[in-house]
């Protein structure tokens, strides 16, 4: 039986985002800022995940 070679390393380099949810600014909002930043938050991350928004899709058109 032969054995296998030794794992190569990935070159891939993993980011990840740092974002303190739970800072003093944050607790200031009021209920409709609260709002739209969930909203613009929720359409960063489908952006970054390849989901096509209905705000993109009219930039589009």
């Amino acid at each position: 039986m032969r054995t296998l070679p030794p794992p190569t390393r990935s070159l891939v380099i993993v980011r990840q985002l740092s974002m303190p949810l739970d800072s003093q600014k944050l607790n200031e909002l009021s209920s409709m800022q609260r709002t739209m930043v969930i909203a613009r938050l929720a359409n960063v991350l489908m952006a970054a995940a390849g989901v096509a928004t209905e705000e993109n899709r009219d930039d589009e058109q």
